[in-house]
């Protein structure tokens, strides 16, 4: 599954959707600074599993939204 990214002027988010165990998926957002080290991203999960990637991906999608609109100066 490819990664998507999200930016505003001073954040980058980029939205992961991955496999578990139990073969549910589950969305992650990697949040970070523009021009930091990717190696510093703040790593957030949606709080939910879901049975379609499609629903994961929307729900990570979000979770980035939230996480850049709150971060916006």
């Amino acid at each position: 599954m490819d990664d998507e990214v999200h930016a505003t002027h001073t954040h980058i988010a980029r939205v992961r959707v991955i496999q578990t165990v139990k073969g549910l998926y589950r969305g992650f957002v990697y949040l970070r600074g523009i021009g930091a080290d990717p190696e510093t991203a703040e790593k957030h999960q949606a709080k939910d599993e879901f049975a379609r990637e499609t629903e994961a991906r929307e729900a990570a999608r979000a979770l980035a939204s939230k996480l850049l609109e709150e971060r916006k100066p």
